[in-house]
């Protein structure tokens, strides 16, 4: 599974905000761009794809700026990386017939097919259980100080 550098800049733009959601505050592109380091022009689409999808609103104006549209235990990583990057690990088959249109020499009888279903459904599993409240309590306990004694 290969995540773009698009769908890893909404990730981080998405944890930037769930960080900040208990307090209403909102988000300026320049502060989200600045703290998870978001090239801005690549910022300004993600929001707007989040925004569309209801992952993200805005508030316009002075004091105005961005803020997760929905609890962050109620956004999954999954959600994100689909709307961002498209369905996970689609799979195509390698050895496709010479006489037809990409379909498979085997038709249907390759065993391969159901191991790549199974290694999609267990990644879709795992990122579809993580929530960016989860996200953000793992980013904390890594900026937790260690105390060596």
């Amino acid at each position: 599974m290969r995540i773009s550098a698009k769908g890893e800049y909404a990730i981080l733009a998405t944890l930037d905000l769930a960080q900040v959601y208990d307090t209403d505050n909102v988000r300026t592109l320049e502060e989200i761009s600045n703290d998870e380091t978001i090239p801005h022009p690549f910022l300004v689409q993600i929001l707007l794809e989040l925004k569309r999808a209801g992952i993200v609103e805005s508030k316009r104006g002075a004091g105005g700026g961005y803020r997760l549209a929905r609890h962050p235990r109620d956004i999954n990583l999954g959600e994100v990386i689909r709307l961002i990057d498209g369905p996970i690990l689609p799979f195509k088959c390698t050895t496709p017939s010479l006489d037809s249109n990409d379909e498979c020499v085997h038709q249907g009888s390759c065993v391969m097919t159901s191991v790549w279903k199974d290694v999609r459904n267990a990644i879709e599993s795992v990122i579809g259980n993580i929530s960016f409240e989860e996200l953000v309590q793992r980013r904390e306990n890594m900026n937790a100080p260690m105390y060596h004694i």
